[in-house]
């Protein structure tokens, strides 16, 4: 198994491949002098990577862009406990999809300490030789240490059944450099304050302009915040960092950054130098292109959203994909769906179910069936099961993962919920039924009110719902997505100061 030993994370890296591609192609195009272009040429450095369709950068894109904690050209001891230099872990995995006019982009941030499937990777060599894996559950910041952005890319795309086109890696080497060639970075912090001993974090509460070792010490807290019951863990850092990307887009957006020559030669110079890229983006004229097609795009229309999680029963400092959630943000993306601040749910009509008893208790599942049709859902079938205590919501792929949340949003209690496609089966999977298992923990289905078929929460795939339930029903638990408006004020929305950052 790979080494799961490593300091805390940098940005995501700074999810700035807009602010990076754009500086670039405005420079090359303001400027135009061909040295500068062959400079910034030979700054770009590509890597070999499989997985990817490498298209053209017109029409929608899925672009994975990862942030390297790699130690090449810091100390040992720099930045963090971990003395292995050649360590390249991916502490930050967000996944930009951008839509068909590039007018719209939702950036899914994935935790690092997120346990998935990872398939067989050719190893690098400083880690060891042949094939590596596949291991049925191994942390996904991992993926690159092992077999490099093919391994990686591999990863997510078996996690996320989510074709990808693109890949761009940052390290942290330069990220103070690029930090203040930009004039530093507005944060906001809680009245509280953000006090962190092992970045070195100590804010009090306000606005403050960020610069350099500040930047730095911001983006790599965790000790020091905490976000929906996680203290010092990967959660509450990634809203830390989701506020900072907002602010550096902001920040593009309006304060004119890209209307100076020199300082944009700057910026660019910095920037390319920061970048590695697939063979799909490997030359200033391909990242031109991209930059060209990201003028319309503006912060109120980028969406950064948090991949939904439970803690690893095995291990309280590992996180699992939680299901069903996850896989509807992922047909969500598939499907170019647009968020609108919760997970879409379908009209109970269209979503088909079939009823099991696993109670032992007579006329069970047709007293559910009933009820749920009187909602309005369509119940293909019942019968019976071998007895179990969890009431459970089965699905297969994200294609049924919609059906399976709405389904879960009609019962009084939250069932556990299963996806029957075990990777490295594609995740994508085809529309069909879901079945309902009931257990003895069985809680019951929500009293009937307006009629969900009728005035439902969408018309279907392509229109995602404003709400997650029923209109007037007394929906179960729904899931919280942690998510943020890139345009939305850099003080809402933020994590909180964990009062014992010293705490393991």
């Amino acid at each position: 198994m790979q080494s799961t030993g490593r300091p805390m994370s940098l940005l995501g890296k700074i999810g700035v491949i807009s602010l990076t591609v754009v500086v670039v192609g405005v420079v090359v195009a303001s400027l135009g002098a061909y040295a500068i272009y062959r400079r910034l040429d030979g700054n770009v450095s590509e890597v070999t990577v499989s997985g990817l369709s490498h298209r053209s950068v017109y029409g929608a894109q899925n672009i994975l862009v990862l942030g390297s904690q790699t130690r090449q050209g810091q100390r040992a001891g720099d930045l963090g406990s971990n003395p292995a230099l050649n360590t390249s872990n991916s502490d930050n995995l967000l996944l930009v999809h951008l839509d068909p006019t590039h007018t719209h982009a939702t950036v899914l941030s994935i935790p690092r300490d997120t346990m998935v499937y990872e398939p067989g990777c050719k190893a690098r060599r400083s880690v060891g030789t042949g094939i590596m894996g596949p291991y049925q559950s191994a942390i996904i910041d991992g993926a690159m240490n092992i077999g490099g952005p093919s391994c990686a890319v591999s990863t997510v795309k078996d996690l996320t059944g989510i074709p990808l086109d693109h890949f761009v890696m940052f390290n942290f080497n330069s990220f103070r450099a690029m930090v203040d060639t930009i004039g530093g970075v507005e944060v906001c912090v809680p009245r509280s304050g953000y006090h962190d001993p092992y970045s070195g974090l100590n804010l009090s509460g306000g606005k403050h302009l960020l610069t350099y070792n500040q930047a730095l010490a911001y983006v790599r807290t965790r000790h020091g915040v905490q976000a929906e019951g996680d203290a010092g863990g990967d959660l509450p850092r990634i809203e830390l960092q989701q506020a900072f990307m907002s602010s550096v887009i902001q920040k593009v957006n309006t304060q004119g950054i890209l209307s100076n020559s020199v300082e944009l030669l700057k910026i660019a110079d910095v920037a390319t130098r920061a970048l590695t890229v697939d063979q799909g983006l490997d030359s200033v004229s391909k990242l031109l292109g991209l930059a060209r097609s990201l003028t319309g795009l503006h912060a109120k229309n980028v969406t950064l959203l948090t991949m939904p999680t439970i803690t690893d029963p095995a291990d309280v400092n590992r996180l699992l994909p939680e299901q069903p959630a996850d896989d509807v943000i992922f047909q969500m993306i598939l499907d170019g769906q647009t968020w609108h601040h919760q997970l879409p749910t379908l009209p109970y009509r269209r979503v088909q179910v079939r009823v099991l008893n696993a109670t032992g208790i007579t006329g069970l599942a047709a007293r559910t069936a009933r009820r749920l049709t009187r909602l309005g859902f369509d119940v293909i079938g019942t019968g019976d099961a071998a007895a179990t205590a969890a009431t459970t919501v089965t699905y297969s792929g994200t294609a049924q993962a919609d059906s399976a949340y709405t389904l879960t949003t009609a019962l009084r209690a939250t069932p556990s919920t299963q996806n029957l496609l075990a990777e490295p089966a594609p995740q994508t999977g085809r529309p069909g039924p879901v079945t309902l298992l009931i257990g003895s923990d069985f809680a019951g289905v929500s009293a009937p009110a307006a009629a969900h078929s009728a005035t439902g929460s969408g018309a279907g795939k392509g229109k995602a719902a404003a709400g997650g339930s029923a209109a007037g029903a007394s929906p179960g638990a729904q899931t919280t997505v942690q998510s943020r408006n890139a345009g939305a004020s850099i003080c809402s929305g933020l994590p909180q100061s964990n009062p014992n950052p010293g705490a393991p």
